[in-house]
């Protein structure tokens, strides 16, 4: 399981810094926006199609009498994938914020050694 999210945290950070490239560039900016809510979206919409799959399954196996399986398992997914996709996208957030103060650091280091570098010349 660590190692899932060791992966997901490395492709995260590449998007990242991908769209970090792209910042200046609109029209590379709106196939990453698209991209992101692409994925977004099918965090809600997997969720959703699996709880209709179990429902109907439920609703020949053991059907009820006033109970809706599927009308059931839709709302679970849904509100399953909302879960899934805020966590997500707070996920998201979190190592957007942790580039922006590496590349604040970077870009500080980097004055300060062109000034040293001025100093000596």
């Amino acid at each position: 399981m660590l190692d899932f999210d060791k992966q997901f945290e490395q492709e995260a950070q590449r998007m990242i810094q991908k769209a970090q490239k792209l910042g200046n560039r609109p029209n590379k900016q709106y196939a990453y926006k698209a991209a992101f809510l692409t994925v977004y979206g099918f965090q809600v919409a997997i969720p959703v199609v699996l709880g209709i799959f179990l429902g109907l399954f439920l609703d020949k196996v053991w059907p009820v009498k006033h109970v809706s399986w599927v009308l059931n398992f839709i709302l679970l997914g849904f509100l399953t994938g909302l879960f899934n996709a805020n966590v997500w996208f707070y996920h998201m957030m979190e190592i957007q914020k942790k580039n922006k103060e590496k590349n604040k650091k970077k870009k500080a280091l980097s004055k300060t050694k062109k000034a040293v570098k001025r100093g000596k010349k």
